[in-house]
């Protein structure tokens, strides 16, 4: 029976577990990156890289090969609300670094490669199914490749696989359903400028929202998606409340007109629970989705996705040079995780909770269209630069 071993071993290699793996070997860490597809492949997103994914891309020396492929920076946003009650919103000046449009079948391949190029391992097409036990302060991990059983060994594993916690569930960690839900499609021959993130709170469609994002090149990922408390009690189908919002929304039916759908749609769950995880564990660390960490307000997951691999690299490269994989000598990354998280997610929650309600929606798309300070609070909220605890002071003119 085939083991690789290696000091880490981090399951799934999205965004967080390939900037985990990254950072890991870049420390001089013995990782294992364990994927169980084969890139290239794609995974259903709104493929927004904020500004703080992209100081991660940076850190990572990966913003040349960004500009390189010509992906389309972000042009500022296009809100409507129930009432049709539209704004233009124009980039702010708030982030040092640019927003992107980045397909997940080319980011994550990249990432992936990336963390290789400094020394970390791939293992593609293996899914790991459970630990089997942590014995001698070794993890027994089983996992599944081809038509074969195979045993993974290591002294500390990184749950990195995403909303799904197909991995995650196994070790008892996780088990609550996910925070939303949206599906997408991607179309060609689509009208609009390349850039530009078009959010609709469509009345046809409500609770759930709308989104048409310019990838470029005519091409658009369009799709909708809702909050889990709404799904759970409607129960929507939703394929067919993307095709209502596409064929209903005349913001909508301007940009695609003349679109052709390319391929079918898929559907993505989203976390974002973060404040209420403990993603430490005697020999097991939890980062990106699997931990919550998706923004409640905008939906973005792949930054804070990265920054949560980022700590956890960090902590346990200084607790494998210790030697206490412990929960105990992982601690630290529990405390800068909830550091990091937990303040942002329980405003971002409360200003969440005003948007399923449509008065709240046209109030403050009609605000926005009158008062450019509230327009770019808007813009830098839905771009995770501010706290969304920002919209709720006095001080804002509503």
């Amino acid at each position: 029976m085939h083991k690789p071993t290696a000091d880490v071993i981090v399951v799934g290699a999205g965004p967080a577990g390939s900037t985990a793996a990254y950072f890991l070997a870049q420390a001089g860490v013995n990782v294992l990156l364990v994927e169980k597809s084969r890139f290239p492949r794609d995974k259903a997103c709104g493929d927004s890289i904020a500004p703080g994914a992209v100081e991660v891309l940076e850190q990572m020396k990966l913003l040349p090969w960004v500009e390189a492929q010509g992906f389309v920076r972000q042009q500022g946003l296009f809100l409507s609300s129930p009432d049709l009650t539209s704004v233009r919103i124009w980039p702010t000046s708030t982030a040092r670094l640019p927003a992107y449009l980045i397909p997940r079948l080319a980011l994550d391949e990249r990432l992936a490669q990336q963390a290789v190029s400094v020394g970390a391992r791939l293992l593609e097409e293996t899914f790991v199914e459970r630990m089997i036990r942590i014995e001698s302060n070794q993890v027994r991990l089983l996992a599944r490749q081809a038509n074969q059983t195979i045993e993974l060994t290591c002294r500390l594993v990184i749950a990195a696989d995403g909303p799904h916690l197909s991995f995650t569930r196994s070790l008892g960690m996780v088990s609550s359903p996910p925070d939303a839900v949206a599906v997408r499609r991607y179309y060609e021959g689509v009208e609009g400028q390349a850039g530009l993130l078009e959010l609709h709170w469509e009345k046809s469609v409500l609770p759930a929202y709308g989104f048409i994002f310019h990838m470029g090149n005519g091409r658009a990922n369009v799709g909708t998606g809702m909050f889990a408390k709404d799904f759970q009690r409607l129960k929507p189908n939703l394929h067919e409340l993307l095709d209502r919002f596409v064929h209903n929304n005349p913001y909508a039916r301007q940009a695609l007109q003349h679109a052709r759908p390319l391929g079918r749609a898929a559907g993505m769950p989203f976390r974002d629970d973060a404040e209420r995880i403990n993603p430490v564990a005697n020999n097991v660390l939890l980062i990106g989705e699997a931990a919550g960490v998706g923004h409640p307000m905008s939906g973005e997951g792949i930054g804070p996705a990265m920054r949560s691999a980022q700590m956890a690299a960090q902590v346990a490269a200084e607790a494998l040079t210790r030697g206490d994989v412990s929960a105990q000598g992982l601690s630290a990354y529990a405390r800068h995780f909830h550091a990091e998280f937990d303040a942002l997610h329980k405003s971002a929650l409360l200003a969440r909770s005003l948007l399923t309600y449509p008065f709240a929606v046209n109030l403050a798309i009609r605000a926005a269209a009158r008062r450019p300070q509230v327009a770019a609070l808007l813009h830098d909220i839905l771009l995770g630069l501010i706290s969304p605890a920002e919209m709720l002071k006095p001080a804002v003119a509503w």
